[in-house]
């Protein structure tokens, strides 16, 4: 996915046209979306005011669910075994329209099961944005580390990077304006990531747990070397029948080494350390002799990453290695959505945030035009749209921006989350179709 252009401001917009984000009619100030139904609207009010109460009237609603699920099924077999068409003909257009009651409730009650992870976090989520954004500050650390295991945590670190762009080493102070439609982009695009990322590392973690991860090349040489090592220790003992017994772990990754950027410094600094780096690589670059140089391209330096990039030199992480390992079939299956509740919720939240997607999506088509000749000229009529107030904008500091990114992935790895309790629970999701794949000709991942 391309880097949406932004125009960096260096000075606070005037107090003139600066428009305050809010919670459109939204009393409890929990989310932006709201619910459709009359029980998530009483499930909203007892998450806020009476929240002892919210998990048994969560737990008792899908019962019900569950429960008038099953008798509806039994009744429609009971007239399919009949002789009666007509009857079971109009059962089954009844149905079509409690269906669709039922799936609203259900949507209802998987929104606000979600928003009580992000209250359980003590993180406030963003509300709907319009024009110029400045929400309070929020717990990052609780956004990350609160939710995602330390493997998966190296891979959010690495799609709030490449998502943001060059915006994600400026200053957290400094200012970003992008169009309303780019925002939406990058936020659907990272709910979609979280809900990928909290199926693969469950998909991880279980196999890493009964000793079936599949080994790459660096793996099985660690595993080699911690098994030629714990031989090595038992011959060089004095007494090797009585040497202390030395369990190998086998099946355990292979150690990469840490990061420098570390994962346990703030998030809201992710970026920063990065663009210091490049800025002294390249200071020395241009001050340094052939020497020093030539001793930089060796690799004499740690902080040299791989091809210019500017990253620490380091092995690839366990579950990068892992996911890299997935043929097509596996990589689609693992990123879809796999319910339409779930589907519904993903635009329910990204709409409520940022406006009515198809409009936002006409109005970008407008101000492009069909007649680019290249992708560099339609990103620089986007830019200039942008700059010219023709489409609906947001302007933010990028702390907001690196937050609103973070709460997306965090919201997509909570309504996987929920659809899985849901659906184990209580069986009551609508299975969205997979996707038709073209037949696969030679593909590695």
């Amino acid at each position: 996915m391309p880097v949406a252009p932004t125009r960096a401001l260096t000075a606070r917009p005037s107090r003139a046209s600066k428009l305050v984000v809010h919670a459109e009619a939204n009393e409890f100030g929990l989310a932006p979306a709201q619910p459709k139904t009359p029980y998530g609207e009483m499930l909203q009010y007892y998450l806020r005011m009476e929240p002892h109460l919210f998990r048994t009237a969560v737990d008792s609603e899908l019962a019900k669910l569950r429960d008038e699920k099953r008798e509806r099924r039994a009744k429609e077999e009971t007239l399919a075994a009949s002789s009666d068409g007509t009857e079971l003909a109009l059962y089954k257009r009844m149905e079509e329209v409690r269906a669709r009651e039922v799936r609203s409730t259900l949507e209802d009650l998987m929104y606000v099961s979600i928003l009580e992870k992000f209250l359980l976090l003590g993180v406030d989520m963003l509300p709907r944005m319009d024009g110029f954004v400045d929400p309070p500050n929020t717990n990052l650390k609780a956004l990350t580390e609160g939710i995602h295991s330390r493997e998966a945590l190296e891979l959010v670190r690495e799609h709030l990077l490449q998502i943001m762009g060059p915006t994600a080493s400026a200053y957290s102070t400094a200012y970003v304006k992008m169009s309303k439609f780019q925002m939406a982009q990058v936020y659907a695009a990272s709910v979609m990531f979280g809900y990928f990322l909290r199926r693969v590392d469950q998909r991880f973690q279980l196999e890493k747990a009964l000793g079936t991860l599949p080994l790459s090349k660096e793996d099985a040489v660690a595993r080699l070397e911690r098994l030629f090592a714990a031989a090595e220790s038992v011959e060089d003992s004095d007494n090797p029948d009585s040497a202390d017994a030395t369990t190998v772990d086998l099946d355990s990754p292979a150690p990469t080494a840490p990061s420098l950027s570390s994962l346990d410094e703030d998030p809201a600094t992710w970026g920063l350390r990065e663009s210091a780096r490049r800025a002294a690589s390249s200071a020395g670059a241009s001050s340094s002799g052939p020497g020093a140089a030539s001793g930089a391209a060796g690799g004499a330096s740690p902080l040299q990453g791989g091809g210019g990039s500017g990253k620490p030199a380091k092995g690839k992480s366990a579950l990068r290695r892992y996911v890299e390992s997935f043929d097509q079939n596996t990589m689609v299956e693992t990123a879809r959505i796999v319910s339409v509740e779930g589907a519904a919720l993903v635009e329910r939240q990204t709409s409520a945030l940022l406006g009515d997607i198809k409009k936002l999506t006409a109005q970008m088509q407008e101000a492009v035009g069909d007649d680019a000749d290249s992708m560099q000229e339609a990103m620089s009529r986007m830019a200039r749209a942008v700059e010219n107030d023709l489409v609906e904008t947001v302007t933010m500091q990028v702390q907001t921006q690196r937050r609103s990114v973070l709460e997306a992935v965090a919201f997509g790895t909570f309504l996987r989350d929920v659809e899985g309790w849901v659906q184990n629970d209580y069986q009551l999701l609508t299975p969205l179709p997979p996707p038709k794949l073209p037949p696969q000709q030679g593909f590695a991942a």
